[in-house]
Order: C-alpha cells, then structure tokens, then sequence
C-alpha cells in the first residue's frame, strides 16, 4: 500500500506541477484549448479501454490461474474495437467541433489515448502479481513525461498548444512501446499470480476454446460503461464550455477541476489500485473480512472527505493565487463552490466498493447511468444560459 500511496501522491504532485508550467507558459485561451483537448482524450480512453483492466482483475479474482484463458481473448477485442471507436470519435468530432486548433490537439493526442489504454492494462497484471513498486514506477512515468514537456515548453521562447500537443504525443509513443512489450509477459508461465495457488491447468488450446467473446462482452459492459459514465460526467463541463462559452472559460474551470483531481488521488489510491484485487477475491470467497472493510471504509473516508472539503474551502482562493497567479483569480472562486464535491467523491467510493463484484456491478452502471442523465444536460442547459 505504502508504494502505491508514495507513487499516486508523486503522479498528483508531477499533474498539478505540469498545470502550473502550463498555466503560467499558455495564455488563458490556449490553456483552455488544451484542457478542452485532454478532456476528449480522457473520453475516448475510457471508451477504447471497455473496462478491461477492471475485467481481467475481476476474471483472475474469480477463477484465479483459469482467468488466463480470457487474456487472449480480450486483446483481439481490442485490437478490433479501439481503431472503430476511434474511427467513430473522429467522425464525430469533426462534425462538431469548429476550432481549428481544437482539432489539430486532439490529431496530436491520439497517441496519448492508446497509451492510456496499455498503460491501465499493464497496470491490472502488476496489481494481479502484487509488484506494487513496478506498478508504482508505471503510474508516474506517463506524469513525468509530461512534465518534461511542459517543463521544455516554460524555458522556451515561443510557447504554444501546438507545441504541447506534439510533445505529448511524442512521450506517448516511446511508452507506448514500453508497456507494450511489458504486456507480452501476461502468460501463465511467466507470471505470478498472488493470492491463488497455481493447481494444474488444462493445455492452453483448451482454456481458449472455453473463452468467448459474448462471454467477454457480458463480464466487460459493466466495467465499459462505468468508465465511460464516470469520464463523461466527470469532464463534460470542460468540453461544454470549451466549445460553448470559448476557450478562456475551460481554461478558468479547468484550473479549479485541476486541485479536485489531486484530491481525488487519495481514494483512487486506496480503493483502484490497492484493495480492488483484494475486494473482488473477499467478496466470492471471505464475506466476513468484505463487509468489515467495506464498513471501516465508509466510516474513514467520509472522516477525511470532511476534512478535505472544508480545508479547500477555506484555502481556495488563495492556493490558486499562490500557485497560478492573477490571470486565474476567478479559479479560486470556483474551486471553494465545487470543494463540496471532494465530501461526495471520498463518500461514493468507499460506498460503490460494494458494487464492484457480482451482479451489484450492474446496480452500479445504473447508478452511474443515472447520475449522467442529471448532469450532462443539465450542464449543458446552464452553461448555455449563463
């Protein structure tokens, strides 16, 4: 755990870091266009992803060294869903999407998309070996990269979202050949799978020929549209006014939307990628020890988004002047209205930890569906009237 926290509160510091270089090299506008553009891409991750590596620790949870038959499987979906989703995306966003500029960021973050993708992958098979150092250096490596660009971008003398794109997309080819060629070791034989003893298997040929993909399908949707769900309502208010209001006004949120995402860290921390391996395999198979957690986390997490929530609230005008300057002034308005969202955000995902196995997966996409449903239009219908 103690790695995990280390590396995630790293990856925050190096993200909050690289916005601070951006913030202060950009102008507002192209600040804005750049957010407007990650949004997007963060988007499209989550649906080129389709949940898969929620899958594959639910699967090896399950079945334990049996889950191997689904890997193959999964990554032939992949290879055929991530270029039409994003086939599809481009179609879309050209149809709506006027800024020029918009669009040439987005051509030059595509490569971040499917590093995104591989890098998340990567991440379940080191969570499912228990290597949470590797998976430590992997989740602040992308961070760092991008941070070397912005840095690069600060100490030059002609700054743009041009330049930034393109730096992006740079970082992300090189870790896109890394994770990859990491990936290759995701075979019975080369890995160790923590938390299930390695009884006889069957030859591979036959565990293939157990696994389908309308089986896949049926395991994977939930996951898929929670990470879709959760990236849409989460990020929809940037790309609504990048493309609504103008680009100064996703720039002015996106500052604010930026201190909630470091705060966000400490329960992605503790539930995404250190308990969920462990949820999935207490829920089929040590009910007592899952419910004791379950409850010791509500209590604790609603205790520190307390804490949270009035702290930003108090300080958030301030740490925006502080760490951004003048030009962003309006920022820290809004970062102490939106503070009460770190209180729910604590609260939900100690709570959703009791819908992640099972059935209760699909009580947890309707939830989320619903949640989606209040929130887009209804961010669509106030930033167009005010």
């Amino acid at each position: 755990m103690f790695p995990i926290l280390i590396s995630l509160a790293g990856s925050g510091f190096l993200a909050f870091l690289t916005q601070i270089l951006l913030g202060h090299s950009l102008t507002v506008e192209d600040f804005g266009i750049l957010s407007t553009a990650l949004s997007i891409v963060v988007i499209m991750t989550a649906a080129i992803g389709f949940g898969m590596p929620s899958v594959w620790l639910l699967i090896f949870g399950q079945e334990g060294w049996q889950g191997f038959r689904w890997v193959k499987q999964s990554l032939k979906f992949m290879l055929l869903w991530g270029p039409c989703v994003l086939a599809i995306s481009w179609v879309i966003l050209i149809w709506l999407i006027e800024d020029s500029r918009l669009l040439s960021s987005l051509w030059w973050l595509q490569a971040m998309v499917v590093m995104q993708v591989l890098v998340e992958l990567l991440g379940a098979k080191l969570q499912l070996e228990a290597r949470y150092v590797a998976l430590s250096f992997w989740q602040v490596l992308p961070h760092l990269g991008r941070l070397s660009v912005a840095a690069a971008v600060y100490i030059s003398a002609a700054a743009s979202v041009d330049s930034v794109a393109k730096g992006f997309c740079a970082i992300s080819l090189v870790l896109i050949a890394a994770s990859g060629h990491s990936l290759l070791s995701m075979s019975p034989s080369q890995m160790r799978l923590v938390g299930h003893q390695k009884a006889s298997m069957p030859p591979t040929e036959t565990l293939l020929d157990t696994a389908s993909y309308m089986g896949l399908l049926n395991l994977a949707w939930p996951y898929a549209a929670t990470a879709l769900l959760v990236m849409v309502y989460g990020r929809i208010e940037i790309v609504l006014l990048g493309n609504i209001t103008g680009p100064r006004a996703a720039g002015i949120y996106s500052i604010a939307v930026a201190f909630l995402l470091v705060a966000f860290l400490v329960p992605q921390a503790i539930y995404q990628k250190f308990l969920l391996p462990k949820i999935h395999r207490w829920f089929h198979n040590d009910w007592q020890k899952f419910l004791t957690v379950y409850r010791f986390g509500c209590a604790a997490m609603t205790g520190l988004g307390i804490i949270g929530t009035i702290g930003t609230y108090w300080l958030g005008e301030s740490l925006v002047d502080l760490f951004f300057g003048e030009k962003y002034r309006e920022s820290g308005q809004i970062l102490s209205i939106l503070s009460i969202c770190i209180l729910f955000r604590f609260i939900s995902s100690s709570v959703e930890s009791s819908l992640m196995s099972g059935e209760y997966r699909k009580q947890r996409v309707y939830c989320q569906a619903f949640s989606t449903l209040i929130s887009v239009p209804s961010a669509y219908a106030l930033i167009s009237l005010y």
